[in-house]
C-alpha cells in the first residue's frame, strides 16, 4: 500500500496493483541500482494504481510526470521526475483541483522511491518509510505508454490549465 499526500484537502490512498502481491525484505546482497537501470525501467511508462483509484503516474521521456486518479477525476498532478545517483527515482507533483472559477493548487509534493538490484540483477523498489521491497516485474504495475493522457487532457481543459 502506498499513501501519497497530495497537499490539497486530504491524502489519496493508493494501492500497488489490483492483484494480491506480497512484499519482501530487502533482497540479500542488494546494491543500489544504477541510475540508468532505474531510468530505463520507468521512462515512457505509467505506474498504475489500484482499481479503487483507477489511475496512475506517467513518467515522460522529457522528465515530465503526470498523475491522475478516476476517484478524484477533477484533480491532476503535474510535475517532473528524475533519477538520483543512488538509484532513487524522485518526482515532484503539484496537484490541481477545481476551486470556483479558478484552479486551486498545492505546493509541490516530493516523493522518492528507492531502488536496489539483487545478486541476479533484478530491480526492486521500496516507497518512503517502508521496509518492504517489491520486485519490478510483470506484476509491478508499470505499463508502456501514457495510459491516462486523454483523461489528463480533459481535466486540464476543465481546470483551464
Amino acid at each position: 500500500m502506498r499513501i501519497f499526500a497530495s497537499g490539497f484537502l486530504s491524502a489519496i490512498l493508493l494501492f500497488h496493483t489490483s492483484e494480491i502481491v506480497i512484499a519482501d525484505p530487502m533482497p540479500r546482497g542488494a546494491q543500489p541500482a544504477s541510475p540508468t537501470k532505474v531510468f530505463q525501467a520507468y521512462i515512457g511508462k505509467t505506474d498504475l494504481w489500484d482499481a479503487d483509484c483507477g489511475g496512475g503516474i506517467y513518467f515522460g521521456p522529457n522528465g515530465q510526470a503526470r498523475a491522475w486518479c478516476s476517484q478524484n477525476s477533477d484533480n491532476l498532478g503535474a510535475g517532473a521526475w528524475s533519477v538520483q545517483s543512488d538509484g532513487q527515482l524522485c518526482h515532484e507533483l503539484t496537484w490541481y483541483w477545481p476551486n470556483g472559477q479558478r484552479s486551486g493548487m498545492s505546493a509541490g509534493d516530493r516523493a522518492c522511491i528507492s531502488h536496489v538490484v539483487d545478486r541476479r540483477g533484478k530491480l526492486w523498489r521500496s516507497w518512503p518509510e517502508s521496509t518492504e521491497w517489491w520486485p519490478i516485474d510483470e506484476n509491478s504495475g508499470l505499463v508502456r505508454g501514457y495510459k491516462f493522457q486523454n483523461d489528463i487532457r480533459k481535466t486540464r481543459s476543465k481546470l483551464r490549465l
